[in-house]
């Protein structure tokens, strides 16, 4: 007669870690970003916090604006863009200095919807890059998350640069690859071209790559960042053209 054994039960998968707090996550993305990107291989790939916090850093940029730049300011800033954009009836500086309140109560709502938009579409990218083109894991979400923590580089370039131009009232200061070429053409093509090339953007491309490689357990991420680089730079020289063509109209006209 033989005694049955019981079969002893499967072990449990131990459950994922929790999430680093949000705070942690936004300083080691600047500091450790591999160690944040970990996180997301399992369980819950938290992306909302990041949001925030550059949506947080707008407000302020916004908020603190007038104790800097004036809305006369503004205005002439805003009219001399326009008419190098090619626009025929122009405001005078007091009508637009008047609705400056308006424009910029507009301005902010945009820009907060688009800080909420910009997410979802590169974080499309970069699950179309790893996913699709080169057989990573499909599920979207740790992208969104990566996409999400990638852009507070973002938000700290459009807060060192606020911080530039509200110090020495000049909005038009800029910190990109055009100041290598201070003898060039301010309206040339080739300037326009390189004012969307900055150290915050390069910064940002490499953090978008890493992350991804980190989530899929590769060790490379220069080809994904070689990739990244060239979509944004498509679409960099696209609306460099577009612009070209509006301010040679205005010149015509």
């Amino acid at each position: 007669m033989t005694i049955p054994v019981a079969e002893a039960p499967a072990p449990h998968a131990a459950p994922p870690p929790p999430p680093q707090p949000l705070m942690s996550r936004v300083v080691d993305t600047f500091f450790s970003p591999g160690k944040v990107f970990e996180g997301f291989r399992e369980g819950k790939a938290p992306w909302l916090g990041p949001v925030l916090v550059s949506l947080a850093v707008m407000v302020v940029i916004f908020a603190v604006r007038p104790l800097f730049i004036s809305d006369q300011q503004m205005a002439e800033f805003a009219i001399e863009k326009m008419r190098e954009m090619g626009a025929q009836q122009l405001p005078t500086t007091e009508e637009m200095a008047g609705r400056m309140g308006m424009q910029t109560a507009i301005g902010f709502v945009f820009t907060a919807a688009w800080v909420f938009i910009r997410v979802g579409l590169v974080g499309l990218i970069l699950f179309g890059i790893y996913a699709l083109a080169m057989g990573g894991r499909n599920d979207i979400r740790p992208y969104i998350a990566v996409t999400s923590h990638a852009f507070l580089v973002s938000a700290l370039g459009f807060l060192v640069l606020a911080a530039l131009q509200y110090a020495t009232g000049r909005l038009d200061l800029t910190l990109d690859a055009a100041l290598l070429m201070p003898g060039a053409d301010p309206k040339g093509l080739l300037v326009k071209i390189l004012h969307g090339i900055t150290p915050f953007v390069l910064w940002l491309i490499a953090l978008l790559a890493v992350g991804g490689a980190t989530i899929n357990r590769r060790k490379g991420w220069l080809g994904a960042a070689g990739i990244l680089f060239s979509l944004y730079m498509v679409m960099v020289v696209f609306f460099s053209l577009l612009d070209q063509m509006f301010a040679g109209r205005a010149a015509a006209s």
